[in-house]
Formats: C-alpha cells, structure tokens, sequence
C-alpha cells in the first residue's frame, strides 16, 4: 500500500510500503510488500511481508536495511526527491536513539515535499494512457524556453476535468507555483463571477486575498503576480473567452517552462487562442481492462463520469453481482449517460433517494456545506452522516476542501429529471421546487399539494447599485440648496430616468395561504421575501426554514412551537424573539441561526427547547449579556457569540453545558471577563478569543480536560487575538491543556510565558507576534517536541534560548522585526527539521558558522539586516537553499563558498549598497532562475557570470542618483544566458550593447530605462516582447525592428535623437506605443510608418501632435443604445502639454493629471485616470490615444443616458499640467471588422488615415523647448 501525504504527516513514520521481492530492493517484480513499523516496544523494528490476508513476520531485522528500503520506497513515491543516501546519513549522524530515527527519516523526506496534487475519483479508470499522451504534447525540459498552452475539448461529462486532474498532479513536481481553477464556466456566471475567479488564482499563488474592485484591475494584479514566474495553470470548463482574457492574460506575463491547460467543450474557443497543442477525449477502449470491465465500459459509451458512478456501484460485489448488473446495463443505450447515471440511484435505499433529491434539486442552489447539510437532514429524522456516506461511495456527491458539499452538473440533472418524471412534470404535485418562476406560478395561482416536500426561492439582496435619478437629484439639493437644485429634483421624483426600473413588488410578496395545502412541506426556503398573513396556517410538517433577509420585527412563538428542527433568520432586521410559555416544552429545534441579526436586542429564553445544538448569534452587534438561561442547555454543542463587539457580560454559571465543544468569542472587543468556571465544561474543545479585551483567563482554563477525540472532530484550538491593552499574562495552569495545538497571542500586551509551556506536548503552532512587551521566551521552550512554527515577529525578544538538539519539529521560525535581537546562537544549527528562517529587520551583526548545518533548509530571509556586514564561509553548506534575500543590508561581499550553494532559485540583494563585486564561483549557481541586484555597486560581473545557464531574470537597474561614474558596456558574458527572459538594465553607464543579444531567443523584456550614454540599438532577439528605452538622451540609431513580430510594448519617449524607427509597421502584435518628447521628424516619420502599419491591436498611443481626429466628439458625450448594435469599446484622445518652467518639476514617471469620468447626471460613478506613460522634457503637444475593450469599467459600466466626460484631476497631484484639447468615440459591434468600401472604413483605416494627414513640424505648438 501507499499512503498520501497528509497520512504519512499523521501517522508520523508509522508504514512505509513497495513492492519487493527480496532484500534487493532494485527487485520489483512481485506482489509482496515491505514495511516498516515502529513497534511500540522502544527501538523494535519489524520486518515482513504480505500477500492478500496472509502475512509472515521475521522479526528483528538491521534498522540500517529497514531505513534504506523505507528511505528508497519514499524516494520513489516522491520523484522530486533528491540524494536519499545524504538524507539517509545526516539522520543517522544526528541522531543515533532507534526509535527517533525512523520519525527523522520521514520527517525530512516529507518536509521537502509540499505538492498538493487534485482529488482525482477513487475509481478512475484508463487514465493512464491518456495523461501519457498528454505528455507527449508538451515539453517539461528544464531547456524548455516557451509558455504552452494545451486545450482539452468536448462534450460535458466525458472526463475532460479527470483527465486534467490526473495531468496536473502527474506534472505538479515540476512547477513551484501552480493553479488549478474549476467550474469557470459556472463560477463566473455570478455577480462578480470573474473577479472572485482572479480572487482565487491569486490566492493560489500568493496564498493571500487581494483586493480587486473589477475584472479590469484583477488583470493587472494578475499580470503582477505570475510576472516572470513558471507557473502550471489549469481553467476548468471554459465558455468564453473574456474568461480567457481575465484569468490568463497574455503568455508574455509568464516565465520559461509555463503550462496553461484549458478544458472546453467548444472547441471553437481555443482556435481563437495560441494555443500550441489540442487534444481531444478519444473513445477507443484501452486493452489492459479485463474482459467483463470492457463490457462495462464499452456499454457506458467511455464516459468517465459514468464508468466512476457505476464503478462505484459495483465496488465490493461479486463477479456474479457484476454479471446481474451488467444485464441491466445492456437495457440502456450506449452513452446515455442518464440512463446509466439513474442505474445507480435506483440501487438506493428509500431514505438515501430522498437524501439525494434533497440535495440535486434544493441544496446545491444553496452552495451548502456539510455539516449544514446534516443539520437539516437530521431534523428530518434521516440518518445523515450514514446517507451521505452512501451517496459519497457511490460517487454521486462530493465534499470540496472547504466541506462545500458538490455534485456533477450531469448527476444534478438526473436527479431533477427524476423528480419530474415522478410528477409527470405537473407542478401541482411536483415533491420539489427550485424554479423561481415555477415557484410564483404556484404561489400566485395557488396551485401547492401535498406531494410538494421542498421548496427553495431566494431573492438575493440587491447587490450595490447605481443611485436612481431621485437619488442624485436630492443629494444635490442638500448639498447645492437653490432654484436649479430643486426644479431638478422636482423632475427626476416624476419623471423615469432611462434604464431605470423597479423591482415587482408582486415577485417578492407573497401570502401564507397557498402553503396550506402543502401538507408535507419539511424544507422551505424564502430568502428576502415578504410572507404576509398569520404564520400559523404554515405547514406544521416544516423541519428547516431559511427565512434569511425577514423582515419580521418580532418573531412569534409560533416559531418555535412546532416540529421544526433548524431555524435560520440570519442577516435579518429583527429585533426579539419571543420564547415559549413556561410550561411548553419542545423537543425538536436543534439548531438557531441569527448570524448578522444586527437589530437583535436580546438572547431569546429557548431554555424550554431541551435538544437544541447550535446557537449562532455571530454579528448581532446590539447584544450587551449572556442571560443566564444559556447556561440551562445542556444538549449544546456550538455557542457562537463571534464578533458581538457590544457584549460586555458573560457572567453565567456554565457548568450546565455539560455538551458543549465550541464556544466562540472571537471579536467581542468588550468582552473583559471570561466565566470563572469555565474549566467546568467537560466537552469543550475549541474556545476562539481572538480580539476581545480579556486580560487575564480564568484559572479554570487549566482545568479544561483532555478533548482530543479519535474521531475526525477538530483538535482544541486556544486563539486570542487582541488588542495591545488587553491580555498580560497566562495562568500557569495553560500547560494543563494537553491537547492544545495552537497558541495564537499576536498583539497582545503579553509580558511573558508560564515555565509550564513546556508542557503542551501537542502544541504544534505558537504565534506572538508584535507583542511589543514580550521580551523573553522561557528555557521550556525547548521541551515543545511537537511544534512546527513559531513566530515571534516584532516582539522585543533579545535572545533565543535554544539549546542543541531541541524543537526537533520545528519548520519555520520567524523573528522578523525583533530589533533587540543582536545574536543568533550557534545552536540554531541544530533545528535538525528547520525549513524556512527569517532575521529580517534585525540587528544582528554576524552568523555562526554552525548555521551551515542546517541541511534541509530552503529558505533564509536576511533583509535590511543593517548590522550584518559579513556572512559566513559555512553558508556554502545549505546546498539545499532555494530562497535567499539580502536585500537592503549592509554585507560587504559574499563568501567565496556561495557557489556551492547549487540549488539556489532565487537570490535578492537590491540596495545592497556595499557589494562591489562578486565571487568567481558566482557562476557554478547552476539552479539559479532569478537574480535581483538594483541599487548595488556591482560594476563588473565575473567572468563564470556567462555560466548561469538557467538564469531567466537579471535586475541590475540603478537609481539614478546612485549611479556609477564609470562609463562603458555591457559585458559580453550576458550574451552567454540562454535561459534569460527579464533584463533590466536601468539607471547603467553604457554606451553599447554586445551584439551577442541578439542570440538570447528567450528574452522577453528588455529595459533600457535612462541609459543615457547610449548611443544605438542593435539587432534584438526576434521573441522580445517589451523594450523600453525611454530617456536614452544619447540613442541615434535603432536597428530594423520588422522581425519582433510579437513585440506589444515600445517606449521611445524623450528619445530626442532617434530619426525613425525601422520596420514600425511590421510590428503586428504592438499593443503600446510611447513616444512622448520625440522630436518632430522622428514623429513624422513614425507616422507614416503608422499609416501603413495595422493598429487593431494599439491599446495606448502617445507621440507629439496638437490635434485629434476630427471624427471624434468634443466630450462630455451622452450614450444612447442604438437598436441591435451592442457597445464594444471607448476611444479617448487628449493633447496634453508640460509646463518645465514651473518650479514644481513634473517627477513622477507617468502624466496622471488627466481623468475620464462616467456620470450618471451630476454623478461621477465612475473615474479612471488615463494610462499617460512617459513624462516628456519638453513643454510641446503631445498626443495621446487610449482604447479601451469591453471588458474595461469604461465601457461595461456605460448605460443608456450615461455621460462621458474628460476633465484635469482636481486637485492635482503635480502642477504644470496643461489639457489642451480631447475627444471621445464610441465603437460599436461591427465597427472594426473591414466591409471594403471607402465609406465604410473601420475604427483601424480611420487612425491610419489620420496619421498619414500628418507633417513634419505640425507637432509643436511652442517652439519645440527641450529640458533634460
């Protein structure tokens, strides 16, 4: 057997197993097994194999021959795994105890493996082959220079998204950064779809969530975040391709060796795309399956997600069962997939049916997460966890990481299908409904029976709107009172604004009385619907109501007294909720939800309700106390009071929750006193503190008993969270807590820790991070066998007491930020398992040598360590360091030693400001990818340097205030760097390039930025894609550009000498031109270059002009929807002029003066600033033209009556900046697509026309003054 990752993490070296069939372990060939076990006598190892249900022990083996087989066993299990016998050695060297080794072994195998591979279905079958044949599409060798794009296509259902997965964990290994998005074509169906679609692909990479305000500037985050990095990228069922356009982006973005694999069912999709390889699912059966599963498979048409569901259904029967089966399987049609889908539910139980209809036709609208799923189901009477389990092994649902619970679209389909055919489709006797309109039609005509079990309707609140008309009015009357202010509010109250409509009133109003007759309704939900009549009439058979957004003031009791088990009135404005009589007791409600109730004046008395579970009272932001009733509900498992930020009294007598596990307090900012009998809750296991104003807890915290349970229940969890003032100290007695795993004390006010730390043999996370007083960690410290991080970023520790040999779990350690921390001691070289550390910010002033012995480190973080001037010759020890940042310190050189440092990836030294040079063995970084050395003194490179043969990014710009005096040129070494895509060399004293580049065909980005010494081009790679020589004061030549056919980026601007730019109009994928501050012959001849050049792709256009195309409109321009002819894009064009003479010189490296604003009236809704990139030194005219798609919020937020208007920002960020004239124009579906008549010339033919207008001298308006 083999087991995953998170198996072996648990069961810490307890099996490891490969086919063996003897003591040479290069023999494979057989069907028996090793393994190695750690018996639970000290240092017994065993040794045997297996065969089925026989097994034989031999008992007492070598540990020597156990580690090595266990070791290979992993090595092969884990490709990426390097060096086993080196691994192998350091264990044993560092640790000689027999029952420690083994726990070594594993740990520092599985600490250098982080992959995170896809679910792929338990049953899956014939994968293989044709992940093989995706293979053999793409190139995954390190020399591998391009971006690849693979498309996977066909018809739903048939495995598309399998055979990704299976693709994606095969190739994980390969990339660092990956992202795998599913459902894209569902997912971005939603409000906000694309924008939580690029949410998730940056969170992938970055593992946090930005804030991205429309797909527009997801993009350019995106653009950011994958710059220059080789990334395995994986869209799930794409439609379209905006889809495309939002999460991709353009293959320039990415690094050397990308892969991005699209799956679609439209094939037309990806002919519209670079992609490099298709594949399409084939239908041929593979020979390996034995003969009765060839029957099978051939009958299910080679679906996937048919062979998964009814190889599911045959798992664990008999041959003959499979026989009986597979006659039924002969009396469908080969590929009905519904057919074959519908065998499997007609082999449920009665209760498991209902569960599964339950779930396909109402709770997946809901996005439901399990443990909600089980609630409801379990008010119901059924026997959930056990339903769904069934449901689970017959692969008909799924639960996703986050326990979301989730079903194929085609097995949500059967599912509603079924319960159609059920009814004949009559609505009046349908058990489920989940249409909305089908659901009015019923309301509105009183059609409901007794057959409806289920009904989900959900008017979602309206999502941030534009204001109306009457809206602006009326703010522009309190803000501007007079005669104009009020006619205008006046009109708008009564007379429509375009676009503007209501919602129906009738749509979201509804009566009780039509649920009458639903005798055996059990779940109703009715989000932000308005029930009006008396609340009795309901079906009293309801177990689940979801009423969220009610607009009840007051709850009645009639609530609460009836058969209903789960409750849920969250993000709704009521204000109480009446409890039952005294005598009136109930034994059904299990759960209540007011989450977000933020007008809930107090905590209901549901004392008379004996079974309830949960009581969620999360946000209700007007609760002050607990009452003492809680305390009386014995049966509670969850208390939520989280971010209650009013409540201030929580003086219960608890020991009557004798059932509770969860009490969660997080946020109550008021919050000061915890129960002082808090210990007396025997269940707890989870108790959340995190940002209330708790000083001190309770002594009875150490009471709380052991609560680590075998089964899959979180482990205890003590988190707090909170303010600087609030928590000083804990009570000795935390160390009581056996079980706890994480202690999270980040910003408190905590001084130090109890000795009795020591104690929590279980902690595994201990976070004090900016605990500004906390100066000491305690010698206990090292008796935390278990812990895995600590961070004490930002506190005022001075030492760290770290003896040898201790914390052997420890992974990542961070004191970031601590400035009173002058040394590291040298037993850090003892974190035997220590994979990440980080000094930053430090005071430091030296290394010890035994830092080299920290052999499974991968990263090392150093930055702006400013008492750091040397670094140590052992560092060429870590040869297994990935990451090294020494950015912003003061180190003086790198040891000679750093070239052993041969897997190093990634290497900052930015504003390194005392680096000369560097080592000769520089060049034997044979793993190095990215080098980042701006602002340093580097002048020279070594001759090795030409070694970095994988080398794709080299950053060497300088400011320019820290330049180098020396002038001369680039050295020929560079043109050495095959795998070089990004350099930047900015800010340098070079007159010449070597012509060399020319050979570097995987260059991507070339800047040249201020290189103002030199004097010409020469010919560049043909693949470039960005070249930026803006302020190259000197440049004179440029070589003929016509064969950088996929250039999309040139900036020329302040080249004042340059004449033309050869082969301009070759340049078909140009996307940005800028050439602001050229003088005016070059800008003649650029432009006509231009007017010959195809300028459908020009995104911004800058060059010097004093005039606009006279087809466009001098704004503000008003937008009226034109009958069958859809908006597909805005034009913009500004001439803008620089005043030098100010005093207040023009710094900033774009013009950002100039602004676009869509109105809705007097409204702004909306204001972009123009992309003006260059600042030029000379105060004459310059053009500008920016187009923006329909993607863009310029264009997808412009509405029927809506206003274009280009202003001056106000008030302005620099002075001087002069907006001569400007215009605006519409382009409309159609309007750029060639019709071959001169009257119906496109937006393109209309540009290039303009240009070919132009004459020498007509740019300036002034004279042509020049700064520099």
């Amino acid at each position: 057997m083999v087991w995953n990752q998170e198996e072996m993490r648990s069961l810490q070296a307890s099996v490891v197993s490969y086919p063996l069939q003897s003591e040479n372990v290069s023999e494979t060939t057989d069907l028996y097994f090793i393994s190695i076990l750690r018996s639970t006598r000290k240092g017994l190892v065993r040794r045997r194999y297996s065969y089925g249900s026989a097994s034989y022990d031999f008992g007492r083996k070598s540990l020597w021959f156990c580690l090595q087989v266990g070791l290979y066993i992993l090595c092969v299990y884990y490709k990426s795994l390097a060096q086993p016998e080196r691994i192998l050695n350091h264990c044993v060297r560092e640790n000689s105890v027999e029952e420690d080794l083994i726990e070594l072994v594993v740990k520092s195998v599985l600490a250098q493996v982080s992959n995170t591979p896809e679910k792929v279905g338990e049953y899956s079958v014939g994968l293989e082959s044709r992940v093989q044949d995706l293979m053999n599409l793409i190139n995954l060798k390190p020399s591998c220079d391009d971006v690849q794009i693979l498309g996977l296509y066909r018809m739903g259902g048939i495995g598309k998204t399998t055979l990704a997965k299976a693709f994606y964990n095969k190739i994980i290994a390969e990339f660092e950064h990956r992202v795998f998005i599913s459902n894209v074509r569902e997912n971005s169906s939603d409000q906000d779809g694309l924008v939580n679609l690029q949410k998730s692909f940056i969170k992938a990479l970055l593992h946090s969530v930005p804030e991205i305000e429309d797909a527009n500037g997801g993009i350019d985050k995106i653009r950011t975040s994958v710059h220059a990095k080789k990334i395995l990228v994986v869209l799930d069922d794409v439609d379209n391709v905006d889809q495309l356009n939002a999460l991709v982006g353009e293959k320039s973005w990415y690094g050397e060796g990308t892969v991005i694999v699209i799956t679609t069912r439209d094939e037309e999709i990806l002919s519209r795309l670079s992609v490099n390889q298709k594949y399409e699912e084939k239908k041929e059966p593979t020979e390996s399956l034995i003969e009765l599963s060839k029957k099978i498979v051939k009958i299910t048409g080679l679906l996937p997600l048919a062979i998964e569901v009814f190889g599911s259904h045959l798992y664990d029967k008999k041959e003959h069962e499979w026989l009986t089966e597979l006659e039924k399987l002969k009396s469908t049609q080969p590929g009905d997939l519904q057919a074959l889908l519908a065998l499997s539910f007609k082999s449920l139980g009665d209760e498991e049916k209902t569960v599964f209809l339950d779930i396909a036709c109402l709770f997946l609208k809901m996005e439901i997460k399990k443990e909600e799923v089980i609630d409801v189901l379990k008010g119901c009477g059924f026997k959930a966890e056990a339903a769904l389990n069934v449901l689970r092994q017959k692969s008909l649902v799924k639960f996703l990481v986050d326990e979301t619970i989730w079903m194929h679209e085609q097995i949500r389909d059967m599912g509603m299908q079924i319960d159609l055919k059920e009814h004949h489709g009559d609505l009046e006797t349908r058990g489920r409904l989940w249409d909305r309109g089908e659901i009015m039609n019923v309301l509105n005509y009183m059609k409901g029976s007794s057959s409806i079990q289920g009904i989900v309707l959900d008017f979602k609140k309206k999502l941030a709107r534009d204001p109306s008309a009457e809206e602006i009015a009326f703010r522009n009357l309190h803000d501007k009172p007079g005669i104009r202010s009020v006619f205008s509010y006046l009109k708008n109250k009564f007379v429509k604004f375009p676009a503007e409509e209501k919602p129906k009133s009738s749509e979201i109003t509804t009566h009780v009385e039509p649920f009458v007759p639903m005798k055996k309704l059990r779940l109703l939900q009715i989000n932000h619907v308005e029930l009006e009549g008396d609340l009795k009439l309901l079906p009293s058979e309801l177990k689940w109501i979801q009423w969220r957004g009610c607009p009840l003031k007051d709850v009645p009791p009639v609530f609460l007294a009836r058969q209903l088990a789960v409750l849920d009135l969250a993000d709704s404005g009521i204000r109480r909720v009446q409890s039952l009589h005294r005598k009136e007791m109930d034994g059904n409600l299990k759960v209540v939800n007011l989450r977000g109730c933020h007008s809930l004046e107090a905590i209901p008395d549901l004392s008379n309700h004996k079974s309830l579970e949960k009581l969620i009272l999360e946000r209700c932001m007007l609760l002050v106390k607990v009452p003492r009733s809680v305390g009386n509900l014995s049966k509670l498992l969850q208390l939520d009071f989280s971010y209650c930020s009013n409540l201030t009294e929580f003086l219960v007598d608890v020991s009557g929750l004798k059932s509770l596990e969860k009490l969660f307090l997080s946020g109550c900012s008021n919050l000061s006193v915890l129960p002082e009998n808090i210990g007396d809750m025997p269940c707890l296991k989870e108790l959340l503190l995190g940002d209330t104003a708790i000083k001190n807890l309770p002594v009875g915290v150490g009471t709380l008993p052991d609560t680590r349970s075998s089964t899959r229940t979180r482990s205890e969890k003590f988190e707090q969270k909170s303010k600087p003032k609030s928590i000083q100290e804990l009570p000795l007695c935390i160390g009581m807590l056996a079980s706890l795993e994480e202690l999270n004390l980040t910003a408190t006010a905590l001084k130090n820790l109890p000795s009795s730390i020591g104690k929590l043999k279980n902690l595994q996370k201990l976070y004090l991070m900016h605990c500004a007083s906390f100066s000491k960690l305690p010698d206990t410290i090292n008796e935390l066998k278990s812990l895995k991080k600590l961070f004490i970023n930002g506190s005022a520790v001075e030492e760290l007491p770290l003896n040898p040999g201790s914390l052997p779990s420890l992974t990542d350690f961070s004191a970031g930020g601590c400035k009173h921390l002058k040394q590291v001691p040298s037993s850090i070289g003892g974190l035997n398992s220590l994979l990440d550390l980080e000094l930053d910010w430090t005071t430091i002033e030296t290394l010890p040598k035994e830092i080299g012995d920290l052999h499974f480190i991968r990263k090392l973080v150093l930055r702006n360590c400013k008492s750091l001037k040397v670094l140590p010759e052992s560092l060429g020890d870590m040869d297994t360091l990935h990451s090294l940042c020494l950015e912003g310190s003061n180190i003086e050189k790198l040891p000679e030693s750093f070239g052993k440092l041969e897997n190093l990836v990634l290497l900052r030294m930015n504003n390194c400001k005392k680096i000369k040079r560097l080592p000769e063995s520089f060049g034997d970084l044979k793993s190095l990818h990215h080098l980042f050395m701006q602002e340093t003194l580097v002048v020279e490179l070594p001759e090795s340097f030409g070694n970095l043969s994988k080398l794709v990014t080299l950053k060497m710009l300088k400011k320019p205030l820290f330049r180098s005096c020396e002038s001369g040129k680039i050295p020929d070494v560079l043109g050495k760097l095959s795998s070089l895509k990004i350099l930047k060399l900015g800010n340098n004293y070079f007159h010449s390039l070597p012509s060399s580049l020319e050979g570097l065909l995987n260059l991507r980005e070339l800047s040249l930025y201020d290189c103002r010494e030199l004097k010409c081009l020469p010919p560049l790679p043909c693949n470039l894609e960005q070249l930026n020589l803006a302020n190259c004061f000197s440049l004179e030549s440029i070589s003929d550009l016509s064969k950088l056919k996929i250039l999309h980026e040139l900036n020329l601007t302040n080249c004042k000498k340059v004449d033309d730019i050869p082969g301009l109009e070759h340049l078909k994928a140009l996307k940005r031109l800028y050439m602001s501050g050229c003088k005016s012959k070059c800008s003649s001849e650029v432009k006509k270059r231009l007017s010959k050049a195809s300028l459908k792709m020009m995104v911004n256009l800058s060059l010097p002009g004093n005039r606009i195309p006279v087809w466009f409109s001098q704004g503000p321009l008003r937008y009226t929807t034109q009958p069958n002819r859809e908006l597909r894009g805005v034009i913009l064009a500004v001439v803008v002029a620089l005043n030098h003479e100010r005093k207040d010189d023009y710094q900033l490296p774009d013009v950002v003066e100039v602004q676009a604003q869509i109105l809705k009236l007097d409204l702004a809704l909306y204001t972009h600033t123009l992309h003006l990139s260059g600042v030029p030194r000379t105060s004459d005219d310059q053009l500008h033209i920016c187009r923006y798609s329909a993607m863009h919020p310029m264009v997808a937020m412009f509405k029927d009556g809506y206003t274009i208007q280009v202003t001056k920002r106000e008030p302005p960020v620099k002075q001087g900046v002069e907006l001569k004239m400007h215009g605006i124009h519409l382009v409309y579906e159609g309007d750029d697509d060639f019709k071959g008549e001169e009257s119906d010339f496109t937006e393109t033919q209309k540009l290039t026309n303009f240009f070919s207008t132009f004459e020498e001298g007509e740019a300036s308006s002034k004279g042509g003054s020049e700064f520099t």
